[in-house]
């Protein structure tokens, strides 16, 4: 039962770093350099199509890049709120104790 709860932990962590704002920002990085390389070989070879896919490409990275510092943000504001109620609860035990 142990290796099945460590097989789960272990899946439950793999997801979270896949799913994780780090992720969302490299994967958004990689499709926007992607997208910009095929634009620029779409300007060169004249292929409008291409060229424009290409611009296509880095938009959506650059969508992801942004969707992956959101959610850093809103974890650092998630990590802020629980600090703060830790020393609320603290200080209410503080309180409590005196009395």
């Amino acid at each position: 039962m142990s290796s099945n709860t460590t097989k789960d932990q272990a899946k439950d962590a793999v997801d979270d770093v896949a799913n994780s704002g780090k992720a969302d920002q490299a994967k958004g990085h990689a499709k926007e350099v992607a997208g910009s390389v095929r634009a620029k070989v779409g300007n060169f070879v004249g292929s409008e199509e291409m060229e424009a896919k290409g611009r296509m490409q880095e938009a959506e990275g650059k969508a992801d890049r942004l969707k992956g510092e959101v959610k850093e943000k809103i974890e650092d504001v998630k990590d802020h709120v629980k600090a703060g109620v830790e020393a609320v609860k603290d200080k209410v035990n503080e309180v409590r104790n005196k009395h």
